[in-house]
C-alpha cells in the first residue's frame, strides 16, 4: 500500500488511534520469522541445505518453498485489500455523516434570523402595536412566542452539539416539576392535534413530580416523543401520555395508535439520520429519537419501545429522580 493511499484514510486511522497497515506488516513479519529461524537453524546445525538440494527430491523441495512464499505473499495481499476496503467504507461513512451534519448546522443557523423576526412581530402585537388584542388572540400570540423561544433553544443546542459531538451532552442540574413541563408541551401541540383530528390525552398526576435534571433537555424529550406520535398516528387515532413516579424514579409513557413497528425496525429507531422506508413520505431529519436517547442516557435513564402491528406503539422513558453529582 503506497503512502498516497494511506493518506486517503488519514482521518479514519487517526480516529482508530492505530495504523492497520503497520499492524499487518508486523504480524506477517512475526509469522514469517519463526519458520525462517527454524529453517536457518537446521541449515547451519544439520547441514540440511546440502541434503535437501542434492537429493532426488531437490526439485520438489524447491517448488514447495516457492509455493509457500507465493502463498504467504498472496495471503498478505488479500488481507491488505480487505483492510483497504474496510477503511474506504469507514471513510465514506464518516464523510457522509460529516456532510449531513454540516448541512443540518447550516440550515439550523439560518433559522435564527426569521425566528427573530417572528419573535419581534409577536411581541409588537402583544404590546398593542396595530391595535388591542382580544383575550383569545393574546393567548394564541403568547403560545406562538413560547414556541419560538423553544426553537431558539433547540438551535442553540444543535450548534453546541456540533462543537462537542452529539454524544457528549452537557447537562444542567436543576430541581423542577416534570409534570408541569409535560403539561406545557401538551398545551403547545394541542391545536395541531385537533387540526389532525387526533385525540391527545395527558393522564396528569394530581400533584407535582419534582426531580433533579436538565429541564430544557427533558422538555425536548417530551416534545420529540409527542411530536413523533402526532406525525405517525393516522387521522382519527389517539395518543396517550402518562407520568408516574415512586421514591426513586419517574416514568414517562407515550402511546399512539397506528400501524406499529416491527422488531427489526425498532432496532433502527435510535440511529442518527435513520428513517424507516414506510415513513419516507413523512417529513423529518432522522435525528429526533437519537437525540432523545442521548439525553435519556446522559440522565442515567433508559428508553424502551414496544409495538403491536396495526394497533399501537409505546415509548417508555424511566429516569432516576435525584441525579445530583451523577450526570454524565
Amino acid at each position: 500500500m503506497n503512502n498516497k493511499n494511506k493518506n486517503d484514510f488519514k482521518i479514519v486511522i487517526t480516529d482508530l488511534n492505530l495504523n492497520p497497515f503497520r499492524i499487518i506488516k508486523s504480524a506477517f513479519a512475526l509469522i514469517g520469522i519463526i519458520p525462517l529461524l527454524i529453517f536457518l537453524y537446521l541449515i547451519i546445525k544439520e547441514n540440511l541445505l546440502h541434503r535437501l538440494f542434492s537429493g532426488h527430491n531437490a526439485l520438489t523441495v524447491a517448488l514447495a518453498i516457492l509455493i509457500s512464499l507465493v502463498g504467504f505473499l498472496y495471503a498478505y495481499s488479500l488481507i491488505n485489500k480487505m483492510v483497504v476496503k474496510l477503511l474506504k467504507y469507514a471513510q465514506e461513512c464518516k464523510m457522509a455523516d460529516k456532510e449531513k451534519t454540516e448541512v443540518l448546522l447550516a440550515v439550523t443557523h439560518d433559522f435564527n434570523n426569521p425566528l427573530s423576526t417572528i419573535n419581534i412581530a409577536m411581541r409588537n402585537l402583544i404590546d398593542g402595536i396595530g391595535g388591542e388584542l382580544s383575550d383569545i388572540h393574546t393567548v394564541i400570540v403568547k403560545s406562538c412566542l413560547a414556541t419560538v423561544d423553544k426553537l431558539h433553544k433547540l438551535i442553540e443546542d444543535i450548534l453546541n452539539f456540533s462543537k462537542e459531538g452529539f454524544n457528549r451532552i452537557n447537562l444542567k442540574r436543576e430541581f423542577f416539576d416534570l409534570n408541569l413541563v409535560i403539561k406545557d408541551e401538551i398545551e403547545s401541540v394541542m391545536q395541531m392535534a385537533q387540526e389532525r383530528k387526533l385525540e391527545l390525552r395527558y393522564n396528569a398526576p394530581a400533584s407535582e413530580i419534582r426531580m433533579w435534571g436538565d429541564k430544557n433537555k427533558l422538555s425536548r424529550v417530551v416534545m420529540n416523543l409527542v411530536s413523533n406520535a402526532l406525525k405517525y398516528t393516522p387521522k382519527g387515532g389517539g395518543i396517550d401520555v402518562r407520568l408516574s413516579a415512586d421514591e426513586n424514579a419517574v416514568e414517562l409513557t407515550v402511546i399512539n395508535s397506528g400501524p406499529g413497528i416491527t422488531p427489526e425496525e425498532i432496532g433502527r429507531l435510535f440511529k442518527k439520520y435513520e428513517r424507516l422506508d414506510k415513513h419516507s413520505n413523512i417529513e423529518g431529519t432522522g435525528l429526533g429519537l437519537s437525540i432523545v436517547k442521548d439525553i435519556v442516557d446522559a440522565h442515567n435513564g433508559r428508553i424502551t419501545v414496544e409495538s403491536e402491528l396495526d394497533k399501537k406503539t409505546e415509548f417508555k422513558v424511566i429516569l432516576p429522580k435525584d441525579l445530583r453529582g451523577k450526570l454524565r
